[in-house]
């Protein structure tokens, strides 16, 4: 038994190389990721905040786009102005005659050379208060 224990020296070289490499690998990829998940996480809060507000100012479809892109702007998300969110924010009624404020966007973010991380949002929430 001691012939064995004399002969194990630990971890070579290249394993440290190798668990290095893995542990950058997976750093670089999060760095990537991170900001794709907070702008999730941002529009997400937007949204919410969008529908926290008085119902006085959330009656029509155009106050919940203006009311959006000044929470947008509050919560970093830079992409978005009146022109262009008619295209992400929209109201849909349900079948039950709820309404739901609907956000669908996607965005790409360039990995390393001609590989790309996608998100693809499409967040629902219901309009309190709303009229059926």
């Amino acid at each position: 038994m001691k012939h064995i224990s004399q002969r194990q020296g630990g971890m070579t070289a290249l394993g440290i190389f190798i668990i290095l490499a893995m542990i950058g690998c997976f750093i670089a990829f999060g760095i990537r990721v991170f900001p794709l998940y907070n702008e999730h996480m941002s529009i997400k809060s937007t949204m919410t905040s969008v529908l926290n507000q008085p119902a006085e100012r959330r009656k029509t479809t155009k106050m919940l786009r203006e009311l959006f892109v000044k929470n947008a702007k509050i919560n970093g998300l830079y992409d978005f102005d009146i022109l262009n969110v008619k295209n992400y924010l929209k109201v849909k009624k349900s079948k039950d005659g709820k309404k739901y404020l609907t956000f669908t966007y996607e965005n790409r973010k360039p990995l390393f050379k001609n590989f790309y991380l996608l998100i693809d949002i499409e967040e629902s929430l219901e309009i309190p208060g709303a009229k059926k």
